[in-house]
């Protein structure tokens, strides 16, 4: 190819830039798309998935304050802390408080 210099140097810039998809996406959502960043997310979406539902990690996206920040991707476990605990599991103080009392509902008198 006669213009594969011209090419090649066209697909870095592009690269080094981003495409119009990212930048839509950064001025959306405030994050840029980046390979580092993109493999983050993916981390930090199916952690959540992992310790909660589908139904709580999809509701983040029901308003912007729920999303994580550029922050958030770096220290995925304070986002997980800040979400709180899984709804409909059983927490390890209540576990416990079932093993001692045998899970017995209180009889009334």
């Amino acid at each position: 190819l006669p213009n594969a210099v011209k090419i090649a140097e066209a697909i870095r810039r592009r690269r080094a830039t981003g495409g119009p998809a990212e930048h839509a996406f950064k001025t959306l959502v405030g994050l840029e798309l980046r390979p580092r960043r993109l493999r983050e997310a993916s981390t930090l979406w199916s952690a959540v998935l992992e310790r909660f539902d589908a139904d709580t990690r999809d509701g983040l996206w029901s308003h912007p304050d729920h999303l994580p920040t550029e922050e958030d991707l770096d220290e995925p476990e304070g986002f997980l802390t800040r979400l709180g605990t899984p709804q409909g599991g059983e927490s390890d103080v209540d576990k416990f408080l079932d093993d001692v009392f045998g899970g017995e509902e209180p009889s009334e008198p």
